[in-house]
């Protein structure tokens, strides 16, 4: 009788257990898709899409604990500052404790002091996109002592200010680090009146110095002198965010394959950045074949040719042989004509 008493009891502690749950689970999952309705409704009234919401939401499934009541005017607000619902979903993907800061003691004063150098809405707007992290630091202490120092050591205001707007990450950094690397930058010779003296700080500041010494071996493993290397880091400092994998590549093909000497490309840095496809070795093997013809002169240098536009390499160097070698056409091939575009992303 005892043991049939405990069973029973058993049975009703597990179907009052199980009911618990059915009940809990109810209440969270209405919970849930009413906080989902919630935050939906929310984006979607600044103008996001269905899909930019989703997207929002599966990288940042805490945007569903946000309180619609403190989200809602930091919306109003950059939405009435004119960021446009690809801009804030841009903005929030990247950082979506913006909404979790102080709209008054950080976002506002943060807009206002970006405002104070750029001068208009849209700049801030850019800079804001190009790093989100401006809205939740306090500029006060980085950009603006990193912009006097700037200034202080003779830097054009022009050029600053491109770099504050499209480069922000440069400037919010702690002023002693800015310091350091700017003290590291000038024992290499940049000067702050040179344009590679802001590009030199972009890279420093993305860049770790054992990625630097790393790069810095492979340009010597390559015959490059140190002398010949930092007189290419001084002309281009992008050189040394090139991957050693297309360093190795670049080196191989204009060394190796086309017997240019290590001088001549370091000479002319830019060589490394260039497409090696679309740029350089289509130029390389049009100019080899017209040497191995006798029509170009033979101390013809890599850097006579390697960085014309498009349009002067092709009436030089192609349109004015295709009539006596038209290999040269199918040499040329696909290359870009285009000015070239080198990548000035810096990672470490």
């Amino acid at each position: 009788m005892l043991k049939n008493n405990n069973a029973i009891a058993i049975t009703c502690l597990k179907s009052t257990h199980l009911c618990f749950l059915n009940s809990t689970h109810r209440y969270l999952s209405q919970n849930v898709s009413s906080k989902l309705t919630s935050i939906k409704a929310l984006f979607k009234n600044y103008g996001f899409s269905d899909t930019q919401v989703s997207k929002l939401i599966k990288k940042y499934p805490s945007v569903l604990s946000l309180k619609i009541g403190t989200a809602k005017p930091k919306l109003d607000y950059l939405h009435s500052y004119g960021f446009t619902p690809n801009d804030l979903c841009k903005v929030l993907e990247a950082d979506l404790n913006i909404l979790r800061r102080s709209l008054v003691n950080w976002i506002i004063p943060s807009c206002e002091l970006l405002k104070s150098f750029l001068k208009d809405n849209a700049s801030v707007i850019v800079a804001v996109k190009r790093n989100a992290r401006v809205l939740r630091n306090d500029l006060s202490k980085t950009v603006k002592p990193n912009v006097e120092l700037l200034l202080n050591l003779g830097v054009p205001e022009y050029r600053i200010l491109v770099m504050l707007r499209d480069q922000t990450g440069n400037l919010i950094q702690p002023t002693q680090k800015l310091k350091a690397i700017i003290e590291e930058i000038t024992e290499l010779g940049f000067r702050p009146e040179k344009r590679s003296f802001l590009d030199a700080i972009h890279l420093f500041s993305g860049l770790s110095k054992s990625t630097r010494d790393r790069k810095w071996d492979l340009y010597r493993q390559w015959g490059w002198s140190d002398d010949e290397i930092l007189s290419a880091v001084r002309k281009q400092p992008f050189i040394m965010a090139t991957s050693e994998e297309k360093i190795d590549r670049v080196m191989d093909f204009l060394v190796n394959k086309m017997g240019w000497g290590v001088s001549q490309v370091s000479y002319r840095p830019l060589t490394v950045m260039h497409s090696l496809e679309n740029w350089t070795m289509p130029r390389c093997l049009v100019v080899k074949f017209l040497l191995s013809k006798g029509v170009l002169k033979e101390n013809l240098t890599l850097s006579s040719f390697i960085g014309l536009s498009g349009k002067k390499f092709r009436e030089r160097f192609v349109d004015g042989f295709s009539e006596n070698f038209p290999e040269v056409i199918t040499l040329y091939g696909g290359a870009d004509d285009n000015a070239p575009k080198f990548s000035r992303k810096v990672t470490s």
